[in-house]
């Protein structure tokens, strides 16, 4: 884990992970716009009194951003690490806070394949949300797991994710960032790739990039190699093809990920 993580997490979290240091990437999420985000992407819901499914939701930062919004007895969090679930429960003892030993070669090396999700003792939800979490698998578990994820969610409940569309300026949700910001720009030379830009999907794996690569790269179908960096992007217009009911947003907030909102119309 990073200088940063080692920090943040409790002596109890930090035994349950990897050596410190080792990678380069932060385990424990600082990120405080989660929940600006969401209210702003589903136009100001009540919160209070509703479930919540924090999909991927690391040490519970949603919370945090969302102040007197949120019971915290009324939200759960799943995620693949059980060290950022141990700081969770740590942080917001009242909230539910759930590991999914899952494997992710990633954030859960040492997981259990195909594992489902938890069903948190069959509550079911007003709002399932995931915040960067997508962004790290491929499209073959992406859809496996929003069908599993479509199950949870109460009658009128919403379901709304986030995903990279490699072709989204950044400046234009983040007047700071100049003009062509983009995935495509950041990957250099290779961006003038004729294949690249026409891509509805690709993957880009420890700086290696697999177009459209079907299921080859699907965790549950491969062995990783352990605390690999695994980033996966979609146009917003195959996403839209993926989810026909969906309603597709683009990015507030100043963030730069699109968001996915599937609504069960069943009341």
């Amino acid at each position: 884990m990073s200088l940063h993580d080692e920090q943040r997490l409790s002596e109890g979290a930090r035994n349950l992970f990897a050596p410190v240091r080792t990678f380069s990437w932060n385990l424990v999420s600082t990120r405080a716009t989660q929940f600006p985000y969401f209210d702003e992407i589903l136009a100001r819901p009540a919160w209070k009194g509703h479930k919540i499914l924090d999909f991927g939701g690391n040490v519970g930062t949603f919370l945090e951003s969302a102040g007197d919004n949120i019971d915290h007895e009324d939200y759960w969090c799943i995620d693949l690490n059980r060290a950022v679930i141990e700081q969770g429960r740590r942080l917001y003892p009242r909230a539910h806070f759930i590991h999914f030993n899952r494997y992710s070669p990633q954030y859960n090396p040492h997981g259990v394949r195909h594992q489902h999700i938890p069903n948190c003792d069959g509550t079911k939800f007003d709002f399932i949300l995931g915040f960067s979490v997508f962004t790290h698998v491929d499209q073959t578990e992406m859809l496996e797991l929003v069908r599993s994820l479509r199950r949870m969610w109460a009658p009128g409940g919403v379901l709304a994710f986030t995903f990279l569309d490699p072709q989204f300026d950044r400046s234009l949700s983040n007047p700071s960032m100049p003009r062509g910001s983009n995935v495509l720009f950041n990957l250099g030379p290779r961006r003038s790739a004729k294949v690249l830009k026409g891509a509805r999907w690709f993957v880009l794996l420890d700086n290696q990039i697999y177009i459209e690569p079907g299921d080859a790269l699907c965790h549950q179908m491969r062995k990783g190699k352990p605390l690999e960096s695994f980033c996966s992007f979609f146009t917003a217009d195959y996403m839209k093809s993926l989810f026909p009911g969906a309603t597709i947003h683009a990015p507030v907030q100043r963030e730069w990920q699109h968001c996915c909102v599937l609504r069960n119309d069943q009341r």
